[in-house]
C-alpha cells in the first residue's frame, strides 16, 4: 500500500473535498476474538480545516473509503463526520475552552479501537476523552484495514501533523 495518496471525498453537506492521506500500517482481521485499534495525536491549531481518521479496507492495493471506520473531523465548527457508511453527522467536540488549549505537550487524541465478537466488528471511536457512536459492520474473510489519517487540501504533509501514530492489536485472553 502506497503511504501518502490523495483521496477525494463528496460529503453531502458541503462540497467536494480533497485530502491528502497517510498510511500508517495495515491488519489482517482474523477470524476470531480480538480487539485492535489505531490512534495518533494533533494539535488542532496546526491544522487548517480538516482531517479524516481511520481504519479502512484495501481495495486494489490503496486504502479506500468504501468499507470500515473513517471520520471526518471539521476543526473550525467542532463536527464529527462518518465517512464510510452514510451514517452523517456524528457528533460534536465539544471542549469548555476550545480546541486552542490541546498543544505539542497536550495533544488532541484521536482513538478508534474494534473488537471482533461472533461475526460482527464493534467500533468504539474516542476523540479528545468522549466516546462516539458508530455502525458495527460484519466481519469478512480476508479482510484487511489499513490505518489511515489526512488532511484537507494537496499541500499539506499529513505524517508530519499526526504524532505518536500507534496500530496496534491483542487477542483477549491472551
Amino acid at each position: 500500500m502506497n503511504s501518502r495518496h490523495s483521496l477525494a471525498l463528496a460529503p453531502t453537506d458541503s462540497p467536494a473535498l480533497s485530502f491528502e492521506v497517510a498510511s500508517f500500517g495495515e491488519l489482517d482481521i482474523p477470524n476470531h476474538p480480538i480487539k485492535f485499534g489505531f490512534q495518533v495525536d494533533i494539535v488542532p491549531s496546526s491544522i487548517r480545516s480538516q482531517i479524516i481518521f481511520g481504519l479502512v479496507a484495501e481495495v486494489n492495493g490503496d486504502a479506500g473509503l468504501e468499507r470500515g471506520f473513517a471520520v471526518r473531523l471539521d476543526l473550525q465548527h467542532g463536527e464529527i463526520w462518518d465517512v464510510v457508511n452514510d451514517s452523517g453527522l456524528i457528533g460534536w467536540m465539544d471542549h469548555p475552552y476550545g480546541l486552542s488549549t490541546y498543544t505539542d505537550e497536550e495533544p488532541l487524541l484521536l482513538s478508534i479501537e474494534i473488537e471482533v465478537a461472533g461475526k460482527a466488528m464493534i467500533p468504539r471511536i474516542e476523540i479528545g476523552g468522549e466516546e462516539w457512536l458508530y455502525p458495527s459492520l460484519p466481519w469478512l474473510p480476508n479482510l484487511k484495514l489499513c490505518a489511515i489519517a489526512g488532511c484537507e487540501g494537496e499541500d499539506e504533509n499529513p505524517h508530519g501533523l499526526f504524532m505518536h501514530p500507534a496500530l496496534w492489536r491483542e487477542r483477549p485472553g491472551a
